[in-house]
Formats: structure tokens, sequence, C-alpha cells
């Protein structure tokens, strides 16, 4: 028995030994029980739409496609309609077909691990895992759902993509492309195939060939041609009652149950931003194009664009999953990320399985689906430079391409790269495109929440922060490409929209006037001009008391003699005066609330101000407990040297960056737009240091968290969850400056010798 498990057999051109033969035959036939056990149980889907899809075709036939009572592709009718003429139970028929495809699914995962990794060991552990993800055996077994069906021809796809059998992998794509829409959440991986020469632009027609094949024998049967190409428009029109169905993304965080009409553009058009954004970076990026590489590529545009879209449902992850499992086994310190993303997407099947709540909320699962998304971001990010990487394209210009090619596919290439010249300044035409197109998508994300003409003083004043900011970031880091990315990213940034178009706010006008103060105080000591920062900072401070966190930050640029005392009073004395004029007439208004939708510490010690009192001994102490804090951290930053770095100026915007958020977390009274100007300075932030783009994220959903509940009325998650998350980043902040700026190395020595 044993000499027989240690035997190799040969099956064409896969060889096993008996006991991997015996492993996997048992795995088969324990995966085949499961599923045989499951098939009687009729869920709700079944119930509602699949059984009167097939009672239609069982007595009709299969003219009765010319009706508009299935809102699926067609493809997948046809499937019901050959079901209808078996002799057997139809519900049984359609389990048993996805599970039979469920089998063929896991032997391809095997088979790209196996291509990726050289081990069959793990690919045969691929197989079985795959097999018994609890989501795959509840889609089909139980659910009766079948994204079985377009997954597997994802992953055929793929694996011929890889194979170098490209005409191949696009047919199947096409395929899969016809049966379902949420093909197309993976399609940007195929963009930069293509402009890694992976890929031709003959090869993407493909796609319309196959959808147009999928939907000729229900044209054929008599339904319009017109609605049979808008058939995918109308299946995102139907859930209108949700921003998120059972699926943990961005919704549950701000809130899925508000402005359900004008989010479903404005998230169209914030994920297509997006992408715009990812693709310009990912074009200039010197990686060889590995298996790995596109399998991550799949996994990282299949888990953006779910984050980001509206009406996502539980089962859109299907795809993912299959491909996080594949990462997984490729890069083994990787693997922990398959089972959190399979936990995340289990509990919206369960949910729907038993009609109960789940005891963790959606809120806290996207918080996690994040940082997954974050971790894979990082690893495309990070994704090492290869020899056959194909044309660099340095942080410069890239250099003319050869004239003598002619086909299409490099005459667009070469255009891409182009450079032109306007007077001094120089750009290529990709930069010219994002620059033109991001600038439409930032006017179109707003165009939803308007009721007339836009408001194009708000407009413009965002459009000018962002040309500000991005000015500011090419002085600091010499990329003019980091410059447009600022410009990319803060076109389409939420809280600006949200500021500008929903609330008719003017911290819009205050952001752009402290970072046309930044341009002016230059990155070095013996640069810019700080009178001109002095007297726009100072008309800033004057201005509102929300910006009062930037005068202690300046106290610490004096120190570093960065500012001269002359310049240090003028500040001081504008935000004085504003300071004690504000909060004279914010006690004797009599508020009942100390913070107004701004999560600082009031959400989490109690929100509700004193009444029948003088004075408000709540709002009172924390005014006090601010100004003497600030006092404190004044002292203790003054103590190290001034913030610098390699990337020069960018580094004092941590400065700024901390000082504000402090301020703002302990005083009263603060609302939403406090966190404005800080948002917008993240960005930046992120821009000049990558790794601390983490800061910008989860500042963003911070401060929209707060435009939410004064929209609503009521956020989606406990303002107290949002107030944590901002205590956490201003320590980490914090933190990170007194290291940079040697406090810490000079309190460290001295604990340990005390």
């Amino acid at each position: 028995m044993r000499g027989w498990m240690k035997k190799e057999f040969s099956f064409g051109k896969y060889r096993a030994s008996g006991g991997e033969l015996l492993f996997l035959t048992v795995l088969t036939g324990l995966a085949a029980a499961v599923r045989i056990l499951a098939r009687s149980f009729v869920a709700d889907d079944w119930s509602i739409y699949w059984s009167s899809w097939l009672s239609e075709l069982s007595v009709r036939g299969f003219g009765a496609l010319a009706d508009d009572f299935y809102d699926y592709a067609p493809p997948v009718m046809y499937l019901l309609y050959v079901i209808t003429r078996l002799p057997v139970n139809p519900m049984t028929a359609f389990k048993g077909f996805c599970c039979l495809l469920e089998l063929l699914g896991a032997a391809v995962i095997g088979g790209i691990v196996m291509d990726c990794t050289g081990s069959r060991r793990r690919a045969q552990y691929a197989c079985g895992i795959f097999l018994f993800l609890p989501t795959v055996i509840l889609n089909a077994s139980v659910w009766s759902q079948c994204d079985i069906i377009y997954t597997l021809l994802i992953l055929c796809s793929v694996r011929f993509l890889l194979k170098g059998r490209t005409w191949t992998g696009m047919w199947f794509y096409g395929a899969a492309f016809a049966v379902k829409l949420q093909t197309l959440f993976i399609f940007p991986f195929l963009v930069i195939l293509w402009v890694n020469k992976k890929l031709e632009l003959k090869h993407f027609v493909t796609i319309p060939v196959m959808y147009f094949l999928g939907i000729l024998p229900a044209w054929a049967a008599g339904r319009p041609f017109l609605e049979l190409l808008g058939i995918y428009a109308f299946q995102g029109g139907k859930d209108r009652w949700s921003l998120s169905i059972k699926f943990p993304n961005i919704y549950q965080i701000i809130g899925n149950a508000h402005f359900l009409d004008e989010y479903v553009g404005a998230g169209m058009y914030l994920i297509l931003g997006i992408l715009m954004i990812i693709l310009f970076w990912t074009a200039y990026r010197r990686v060889q194009v590995t298996k790995e590489y596109v399998i991550l590529l799949v996994v990282f545009f299949g888990l953006l664009t779910t984050y980001f879209l509206p009406h996502m449902h539980e089962r859109y992850l299907y795809v993912t999953d299959a491909f996080l499992l594949i990462y997984g086994m490729i890069r083994l310190r990787r693997f922990l990320l398959f089972p959190a993303a399979s936990f995340l997407a289990v509990v919206g099947y369960a949910q729907y399985l038993t009609k109960a709540e789940p005891l963790v909320p959606y809120g806290a699962l996207a918080f996690v689906q994040l940082f997954i998304l974050a971790v894979i971001g990082l690893d495309v990010y990070h994704y090492p430079a290869g020899a056959g990487a194909g044309e660099p394209v340095p942080d410069g210009r890239r250099k003319a391409i050869d004239r003598d090619r002619k086909t299409v596919d490099e005459l667009l290439r070469a255009l891409l790269f182009r450079e032109f010249r306007l007077g001094r300044f120089r750009f290529d035409f990709l930069e010219a495109l994002l620059a033109v197109c991001i600038t439409g998508v930032g006017f179109l994300l707003r165009t939803p929440f308007e009721t007339g003409l836009p408001h194009w003083s708000c407009l413009l004043a965002e459009w000018y922060l962002s040309a500000a900011a991005a000015v500011l970031v090419f002085r600091c880091t010499g990329s003019g490409r980091r410059g447009l990315l600022t410009y990319a990213v803060l076109m389409i940034l939420p809280v600006t929209a949200a500021e500008g178009t929903l609330l008719r706010g003017d911290a819009g006008v205050g952001a752009l006037l402290f970072v046309s103060a930044l341009l002016f105080l230059g990155p070095k000591r013996e640069e810019g001009h700080p009178w001109l920062f002095t007297l726009v900072t100072a008309a800033l401070l004057l201005w509102s008391v929300r910006y009062t966190g930037l005068l202690f930050a300046c106290m610490v640029l004096w120190k570093q003699k960065r500012l001269r005392a002359e310049q240090l009073l003028l500040l001081l004395a504008a935000g004085t005066a504003r300071f004690i004029y504000t909060y004279r007439m914010w006690f004797a208004a009599g508020y009942t609330l100390v913070t107004f939708h701004w999560p600082n510490i009031y959400e989490i010690v109690g929100r509700e101000a004193v009444q029948g009192q003088a004075v408000d001994p709540v709002a009172l102490v924390g005014l006090f407990l601010t100004l003497g804090l600030m006092v404190v951290l004044v002292r203790l930053f003054c103590q190290g040297d001034a913030p610098g770095g390699g990337e020069g100026g960018v580094q004092l915007l941590r400065l700024f960056l901390f000082f504000g958020l402090a301020a703002g977390y302990f005083l009263p009274y603060m609302d939403q737009s406090y966190g404005y100007l800080y948002s917008v300075l993240a960005v930046i932030l992120a821009m000049g240091m990558p790794e601390s783009f983490f800061v910008a994220v989860l500042l963003q959903i911070v401060c929209y968290a707060g435009y939410q509940e004064c929209l609503n009325g009521v956020s989606m998650m406990p303002m107290a969850v949002f107030s944590v998350i901002q205590f956490l980043l201003m320590g980490w902040i914090g933190i990170g400056l007194l290291r940079d700026m040697g406090v810490l190395r000079r309190w460290i020595p001295c604990e340990r010798k005390n």
C-alpha cells in the first residue's frame, strides 16, 4: 500500500503519485457529498425568479425569450431552456450543472497555481480549498446561483493568457462578458497588458463579438435588438433601495440609505476617476509582467472596483476570491488575506439565507475589506522591476519611439508618450489626457447633486485649490507627474465635492488660501517669501477659528528660524483676536451640542452641552484644555530639529496637519467643515511621502462621515468610531514627527539612564 502511495502515474502532461490521487479522490467525494445533501434547499431567488422563468420557458418554449420577463444575460436563459427539456427536477439539474462547473473551476485553479509555482502540492491544496470554500458551496448547491459560470470562463481566460495563447484567452473573456456584466470589474488589467505589449487592440474585438453571439438566439426568438443591447443597463437600475446589498464596501461606512439616486452617478464617476489615476501611474512603471503580477492585478482591480461601486451584492467577490486563493498560494505570506476575505463574503450569504442580522456590523467588515485592499494595493505599488520590463519610462521624459513601427498599437503607444512643449513647460500626451479627463470627471461627479446650474464659485475654488496643490507638490518633490496626480486626486476627492456642491460652504476658499501660503513659505529656510506666507496665514486666522491649529505649528516654525519674531507676533495677534471674539459669541449662544458633526473627543465623552447655566462647563474645560495641551505640544516639538527629509518642504505638511487635527480634536463647537483643509493636506503629504497614504484615505472617511451626518442627520456608524480613528491618526503623525525631529532620541536615553 505504501509503495502504491508513492508510485507515479501519468495522465497526459499531468503526473501524480498514488497518495495525491487518493487525496484528490477523497476531496472530490466529500465535496460532491455536501452538495448532494444540500440540493433540496429552496432559496428565495429560486422561488421568486428562477422557477418563474423556467415556467415561462416550459410553457411557451424558446419563443418565450422574445419577452422581457428575465433580466439575466440571454446565455443563462438558454441553459434554463435546455433544463426544461430534461426529464429531471429543474432545480436539481441547475444545481448539478453548476456544481460540475465548480469541479472544473477547482481544476483550472490548480492548473494556474501549478503553472505559477511549479508545485503539485500547492496546486492540489488550492483545488481542495476552492471546493470547500463556504461561499462556493453556498452559491450553487444552496442558493441556486450561477456565479461559477462566468468565474470559470475568466479563470480559463487568465490561464490561456498566462500561457501566451492570447486569442484563446480573450475569447474566453468575451464569453464571460456575454454571461455576466461583473466581468468588467477586472477589465483594467487587460488595459495594463496592452500597455505592456502583451495584448493588441485586435484581441479586444472578442468582447463585442461574443456578446453579439450571446444575444443572437434571443434576437432570433423575437426580442428587440436594442433591448438586448441594454439588458446590462437594466440590471444596474434594479437595486435602488440600497447602495450596498450586504456587501462590505465604502457605503457601509459613510451610509447606504441616503442619496440613493445621486450616489449611483457619483459613485460611477468616482471609480472612473480612481481607475484613470491608477492606470496613468501604472503606464509609467518599469515592471516585468510576470504570471504573479497578472494574478495580482486581477485581485487588485476586483477588490478596488467593488469597494467603490454602488449596488454591490454579497456575491460580487466570487471571482476575486478565486484569484485571491491563487495569489495566496503563489505568495504564501499573503495567504491569510484569503480566509479573511472569504469570511467577509460569507457574512452576507449567511444573512441572506438565515434572514438574521450579523453580529458584526457591516461597517466594521468594510474597514477589514479596506485593509485587504490596501495590502494588495501596496503589493502592486512595490512590485519589483525586472530585466524584461519592456521600455523604461523614467519620471523625466520618455525617449522617442522608433518611427518605423507602423502598427496601430505601436502608433497609439507612441502617441501616449509623445512629448509636447508649451513655452518652457513640457508634457506628454498621456499627462495631458489625464488632466483633461480628470477635470471632466471631477465636474461630472458633482452634477448628480446639483438641482440647477453648478455652483461655479465653489467649483472654481476647488479647481484652483487642486492646481495650487499640484504646484506645491511639484516644487517640493521635483516630480511633475506627482503634481499631476495630486491635481487628479483632489478633483475627485469626496470631501471637496461635499463641501462645495452639497453644503455650498467656503472651506475650499480657506484651503486655497493656505495652500497658496505654503507656496510662499518655500521648502527650505533660505527660500520663499515668509512675509507673504505670514500675511496670508494671518488673514486666514482672522477669518475663521477653525484654522487656530495652524498658529501653534507656526510657533514651532519660529523656533526653527523659519519665521521671524515680528511675523509670529502678527500671527498671534490675528489668531487671538478671532479666537476671543468667536468663543465669546459661542458661549453666549447657548448651544445644545459641543460638537457639530465633527468626530472629535466630544463624540466619545458626550456631545450634549449643559443647559440652564451661565456657561457650559464641558465647552469651557475643553477650550482651556486645548490651549494648555497645545502649549505643551509646542514646547515638546520645539526641542527637535526642523522637519525635513528627502522630500523637502512636503515634510512641513506633517507639522501643520498634526497641530491642525490636534486643536480641532479638543476644541468645542467645531463643525464638519473643520477637516476640509486637513484632508487636502493629507493628500499632498501622501504624494510626497507615499508610505503615509493610509492617513489620507482614513482621514477622508473620517471627514466625510461628518458631512454625511450633517446632511442626513445620522451617520452609518457611531461617530465615536471615527473619533477613535482620528485619534490614532494623530498619534501616528505626531510620533513620526517626534522621531524624525530627533525628540525621541533625546528622551529615550534619559529614560533608560534613570
